[in-house]
């Protein structure tokens, strides 16, 4: 009997091409920015459904924090990653949720395009990964998680208890790549990093994904044991 080797590469290269397919059907389809914009946001929906467990739930809208000043609202996300088992969202209207800080693991950016902003612009892109650091770095900063819990002394009371959490995991989603740079894998990886520590602290970007070019991902570096070029 012939055994069967699974191709998992060729697997991934066909779905690749399909989100390129679906970018190209919009286009054609549509018009309209924000209707061409929910579409490839639900594909993207749909792709992360497709594997995610079932213990993670999708949607878009906007993520609530707290603030010396009280609670505040962050700017739209595209795909908001979220528990729903213990929590759900403040606010269900009819295209968008309003989510508590607590139940939020991540957010992805879904861009249609993405490219690269030069250093003498005098504003970011919208479409550009410098405009996403920029974003990941108010993002990133929303740290102050705020819980009940069952007293000790009572079974019927709770306490409130604040901790400083870790922050929100972050991803781009780019179905193709736009300009020079954001075509060069090693000039985007390095435009990344160098973006990402002229924004500083606490940007971080775990992963961005360009169709047809390459996933990215960044990783602390241990400055004890880094060496100069690192």
């Amino acid at each position: 009997m012939k055994d069967s080797h699974p191709d998992f590469l060729a697997l991934s290269k066909i779905e690749e091409d399909l989100l390129v397919s679906r970018l190209d059907a919009a286009r054609k389809a549509i018009s309209h920015a924000g209707e061409k914009g929910r579409n490839l946001e639900a594909e993207v929906t749909t792709l992360l459904r497709s594997f995610l467990p079932e213990e993670y739930a999708l949607t878009t809208g906007f993520v609530v924090y707290h603030t010396h000043n009280g609670p505040s609202l962050s700017p739209q996300l595209d795909v908001i990653i979220y528990d729903p088992v213990r929590c759900g969202p403040i606010a269900r209207l009819a295209t968008c949720d309003v989510l508590p800080l607590e139940a939020v693991y991540g957010y992805v950016e879904v861009k249609a395009s993405l490219q690269s902003t030069s250093d003498s612009a005098q504003e970011f892109a919208d479409n550009s990964i410098e405009m996403c650091i920029k974003k990941n770095q108010q993002l990133r900063g929303m740290t102050d998680r705020r819980f009940w819990k069952p007293a000790e002394d009572s079974p019927v009371q709770a306490e409130l208890v604040t901790k400083q959490w870790m922050s929100v995991r972050s991803y781009v989603f780019a179905f193709e790549a736009e300009g020079a740079v954001a075509k060069n894998p090693d000039a985007f990886a390095q435009r990344i990093a160098d973006v990402s520590a002229r924004f500083g602290p606490p940007v971080h970007l775990h992963g961005v994904f360009v169709a047809g070019h390459g996933y990215y991902t960044t990783r602390g570096i241990d400055v004890s044991k880094a060496r100069p070029e690192d």
